[in-house]
């Protein structure tokens, strides 16, 4: 110790130095692994979606190879119930404007 009292206010600084050095060192490793897991979640949601738009491009191609089997008959009444039904769901769909203020998601619902 000097007559300052310097050498205790060395190992004082020494050893925040050396506090922070250790607090800050794991801060850097979080950040680098919080970009791993974005990274690897957003490859995740994008297969997710290659996936749903698969999906729905099969099943379009599912649903017009059941009509084309069909009869012309068959083909025609199946026609006039499909513009029926879509009439008669037309007003049971929710008005534009509360799409706009539901910032949730909506999930589709399937068509039978």
């Amino acid at each position: 110790m000097d007559k300052n009292g310097t050498k205790i206010n060395k190992l004082f600084l020494i050893r925040i130095f050396l506090l922070l050095f250790l607090m800050l060192q794991p801060v850097a490793t979080l950040q680098a692994q919080t970009k791993r897991v974005k990274q690897a979640e957003r490859r995740q949601e994008q297969l997710k979606q290659k996936e749903k738009r698969l999906y729905e491009k099969k099943r379009k191609a599912a649903l017009k190879h059941r009509q084309d089997i069909q009869t012309r008959e068959v083909q025609d009444r199946m026609k006039e119930t499909k513009k029926r039904s879509d009439r008669y769901n037309k007003g049971k769909k929710e008005p534009f404007y509360k799409d706009l203020f539901n910032r949730k998601k909506k999930r589709k619902k399937r068509r039978r």
